[in-house]
C-alpha cells in the first residue's frame, strides 16, 4: 500500500529521479485544487481543474523551477544573466514569497510547487525560509529535491519529508517495456537511471551511450596502460562545473568500474549492468580488480563531497582524475 502524503502546510518530496518527484507533487497540486474532490493522480479529461493543472493553466497552481524544468507557471520575475538554467533563480524564489500570499481565484486553497529546491541558489534560502516559516492559510507548498541532504537544516526543519525509495532495476526496466520500448532499449535505459523509468524514459540515449563509451575508453587507458595523456582525457570529461552533471558522471564512471570487476569473473554477465559493452568491460576488468573498485568507491565518494561549499567542482574532479594514476607513472614523466 502506497504511503499517504503528509497533511502539512509544507511537504518536500525526495528521492532519486526528479521527473517521478514532480509527477507527483503535481498531482498532489491537482488534488489541493480540485473542485471535484479528485484524489492525486485521479482526475480525469472531464475534470476542468484536473485538466488545466495538468496543462500547466490553473490559476491557483503556481509553480517556480530553474529554467530547464520550467514549463507551467511562474510568477513574473527579473531573472539574472548570471543564473544558471539548471538553478532555482534567487529572483524567481523571492517573487514565490511575495506572491504566495495572495488568496485564490477560484478554488479553496493555492498549490504553490518549487522544483529543485536543493538547486536553489545560496542566497534565495532565506527568502524561501521567510515563507516557510509562516505559510500562508490559503496554500499549500510542495517541494522537491533528489539531494535534501544538502538543504539547510533551517529548511528542512520546516517541512514534512516525503521520501520516495528507488525502484528495483528490473521494475524500471519492465515499466519502460509498458511504455512500449523494446526489451533491450528498455534494459539500455535502466542501466543509466535504474531507479526511476520517468528519467529513464527521458534521457537522451544516444548522448548517454556517447558519454559512457568515452568514459569507458579513458578509463580502459588510464588503468591498463596508466598514461598520462588518458589520465588528462578521464579528467576532461568529469571536469565539469555543474555539480549534477558532474556527480551523474562520477556515478557513471563508478558503475563501469564495477562492471569491468563483474565481467572478469562472469562470462554470462549476469552482475553486469552495461551489458551491450561486455567486451570492452572485460578488457577493463584485466586491470588490477582491487585497484578499480577503490577507484569506483572513491569516484562515488567525491559524487557526494561535491555537494559541499568548500570545492570547486571542476578542479575537484581533474584532481581526482589524474590521481587515479599509478605514482611511479607519474614519477616517470616527470
Amino acid at each position: 500500500m502506497t504511503e499517504r502524503i503528509p497533511d502539512a502546510p509544507v511537504v518536500l518530496f525526495a528521492g532519486p529521479g526528479s521527473r517521478r518527484l514532480e509527477l507527483l507533487a503535481l498531482a498532489e497540486a491537482a488534488h489541493v485544487v480540485c473542485r471535484a474532490g479528485h484524489l492525486p493522480g485521479a482526475g480525469d479529461d472531464d475534470c476542468p481543474d484536473c485538466r488545466r493543472v495538468r496543462r500547466g493553466e490553473h490559476p491557483d497552481v503556481m509553480v517556480a523551477a530553474p529554467e530547464s524544468r520550467r514549463r507551467v507557471h511562474t510568477p513574473p520575475f527579473e531573472e539574472s544573466s548570471a543564473s544558471k538554467e539548471t538553478t532555482l533563480p534567487t529572483a524567481l524564489v523571492r517573487a514565490v514569497a511575495a506572491d504566495a500570499s495572495r488568496l485564490p481565484y477560484e478554488s479553496r486553497r493555492r498549490a504553490v510547487v518549487l522544483l529543485d529546491v536543493d538547486r536553489t541558489e545560496p542566497a534565495a534560502f532565506s527568502a524561501l525560509l521567510k515563507i516557510l516559516e509562516e505559510p500562508p492559510s490559503k496554500a499549500r507548498f510542495f517541494l522537491t529535491a533528489t539531494r535534501p541532504r544538502i538543504l539547510p537544516p533551517t529548511i528542512l526543519s520546516r517541512v514534512a519529508l516525503h521520501a520516495l525509495p528507488a525502484l528495483p532495476r528490473a521494475a524500471t526496466c519492465a515499466a519502460l517495456r509498458e511504455r512500449g520500448f523494446s526489451p533491450d532499449e528498455a534494459e539500455a535505459r535502466a542501466a543509466f537511471f535504474p531507479a526511476d523509468a520517468e528519467d529513464a524514459a527521458a534521457l537522451d540515449l544516444g548522448a548517454r551511450r556517447t558519454l559512457r563509451d568515452r568514459l569507458l575508453e579513458a578509463a580502459s587507458g588510464l588503468f591498463l596502460t596508466d598514461s598520462v595523456s588518458w589520465g588528462l582525457a578521464l579528467a576532461a570529461l568529469l571536469a565539469e562545473e555543474d555539480v549534477e552533471e558532474a556527480s551523474e558522471r562520477l556515478g557513471l564512471l563508478a558503475m563501469l568500474l564495477r562492471d569491468a570487476v563483474a565481467a572478469a569473473v562472469d562470462p554470462a554477465g549476469h552482475g553486469v549492468v552495461h551489458r551491450e559493452r561486455f567486451a570492452d568491460l572485460a578488457r577493463l576488468g584485466e586491470a588490477d580488480s582491487r585497484r578499480l573498485l577503490d577507484a569506483a568507491e572513491a569516484a562515488l565518494t567525491l559524487a557526494v563531497d561535491l555537494d559541499g561549499p568548500r570545492f570547486n567542482v571542476r578542479l575537484a574532479c581533474e584532481a581526482w582524475a589524474l590521481g587515479l594514476l599509478a605514482t611511479d607513472s607519474l614519477a616517470g614523466r616527470a
